[in-house]
């Protein structure tokens, strides 16, 4: 078990309310979709992106306030191509509302709110190299605690940004997205998703 670090919220949650290591599909909308196709197998959620755009797939569980976490990596994965977690997705039926927290294959993160036509930018595209651990086939934990209008992001148990005044969607449901069109077949390689719901 590798060691927190101190900003980890990991550290003092204790145990998680809802935990999936992707043993199997049953969390997931499973298959082949226009943006993405999903796959099971050896203990990961494996998506690969089908178009140049950003596409993502959700879970069922639907949250307000909480710390969101997963671990994931890329095997193919090129300078900006992108991953990470999508959360308070008001309507999961469309899934086309809700904000994004990513991380590039060049050790950049931001977070950007979809509003269904508009990609908005919360946090630019910022360099983090000491954080992220950057190029493919490596891990990286994307956490987020979302309390109210309050994000504040982590990356490998670091604390990298606090975004206030986030009040367009305050609860909704989460997943996995992926974009890029470095990579031949971007793709992207979660090994477990877990939340704490906060009171």
């Amino acid at each position: 078990t590798p060691t927190l670090a101190e900003s980890d919220p990991a550290r003092t949650l204790g145990e998680p309310d809802w935990v999936d290591n992707m043993e199997n599909g049953d969390n997931w909308a499973t298959g082949y979709s226009d943006y993405t196709d999903i796959d099971f197998e050896d203990g990961f959620l494996k998506m690969v992106a089908e178009t140049d755009l950003d596409g993502w797939r959700l879970s069922w569980p639907y949250l307000g306030d909480f710390y969101l976490e997963a671990k994931m990596k890329s095997p193919e994965c090129e300078g900006d191509d992108h991953f990470g977690l999508m959360f308070r997705v008001p309507a999961n039926s469309n899934a086309n509302k809700g904000y994004l927290f990513g991380i590039s294959c060049d050790g950049k993160y931001n977070l950007r709110r979809w509003d269904g036509q508009v990609m908005y930018t919360a946090v630019e595209w910022s360099q983090h190299d000491a954080v992220i651990n950057t190029g493919e086939d490596v891990f990286n934990t994307l956490g987020v605690m979302a309390k109210g209008d309050m994000l504040t992001l982590y990356i490998n148990g670091e604390q990298v940004a606090i975004v206030g005044g986030e009040s367009d969607y305050l609860e909704g449901s989460f997943g996995i997205f992926i974009g890029g069109t470095n990579a031949e077949e971007p793709e992207v390689w979660v090994d477990y998703v877990r939340y704490w719901i906060i009171e």
